[in-house]
């Protein structure tokens, strides 16, 4: 299993202010699990937690994911936001997509499926799973989680296969884990730094956002567990919310759920 580039990342991490201090594993069951843990510890701001292969990681809704060892990035940051906790979730997809046109993906090929699944070519190539508590002394804490498939494949998986991908099938080559760390974690801290200090910064980061949504406009179902929930993905709400527009006409505000378009 080919490892991180540990000292590479040091040389160049915190990128503001994320990414010290750093905790590496070559297996950890999940990222978030662990920072989690560090939060009730009393972790500071910025933490990282690192590993080369997650056997328990998750998804929204519980769903496993599928570990790559040595080819996905999976990684969990430790933040304790002022804002409130939906604008991380557009932080981080739009941090994910500018890592991935930081490091050559076409930016007319990536986009967001609602509402923090990262595609490529219409097919996922990361999630980001964002878990708050109040284990910290007085205050929020937030730890955001990104996974995401880099070099190997997804071709023993068919039917995975069918609706998610690497970004070495996608792009026909290989991409450095590294480059890809630090172009997220710069992205998602410069506009955190931001949601703290300016504001300006929440219009701009959800007209950033709902631009790179892929699932506007498209006739979609939305699955709440046993319930399925369907539309035409007509907008999003201020906080971020989906809006559908049911075959009566009638709107519906969607806060969670997994969404699938045609």
């Amino acid at each position: 299993m080919e490892q991180l580039d540990l000292v590479r990342l040091a040389a160049t991490l915190p990128a503001h202010g994320l990414g010290f201090p750093r905790v590496y594993a070559p297996a950890i069951p999940s990222t978030n699990t662990r920072a989690l843990e560090l939060v009730a510890q009393g972790a500071t701001p910025g933490t990282i937690v690192l590993t080369d292969a997650q056997p328990a990681g998750r998804g929204r809704q519980g769903r496993a994911w599928v570990t790559l060892p040595g080819q996905q990035i999976l990684l969990s940051v430790i933040t304790y936001p002022t804002c409130a906790p939906h604008w991380l979730v557009l932080a981080a997809a739009c941090a994910a997509t500018d890592a991935l046109v930081a490091s050559g993906v076409p930016a007319p090929r990536t986009g967001i499926k609602w509402p923090n699944d990262i595609l490529v070519d219409g097919r996922k190539v990361a999630g980001i799973l964002i878990e708050t508590t109040t284990a910290a002394p007085g205050r929020l804490a937030a730890v955001i989680g990104l996974g995401m498939n880099v070099n190997g494949s997804l071709t023993p998986w068919p039917a995975i296969a069918a609706r998610a991908t690497t970004l070495a099938d996608a792009l026909g080559r290989e991409f450095s884990r590294e480059a890809l760390i630090l172009a997220y974690l710069a992205a998602l801290g410069a506009t955190l730094a931001d949601l703290a200090t300016d504001a300006s910064a929440q219009p701009a980061l959800f007209a950033r956002w709902r631009a790179r949504l892929t699932t506007l406009g498209r006739p979609t179902t939305v699955h709440q567990g046993d319930q399925l929930v369907a539309g035409i993905a007509e907008d999003v709400a201020a906080d971020g919310a989906l809006i559908l527009r049911r075959p009566d006409g009638t709107r519906t505000t969607i806060t969670w759920g997994d969404v699938q378009s045609d």
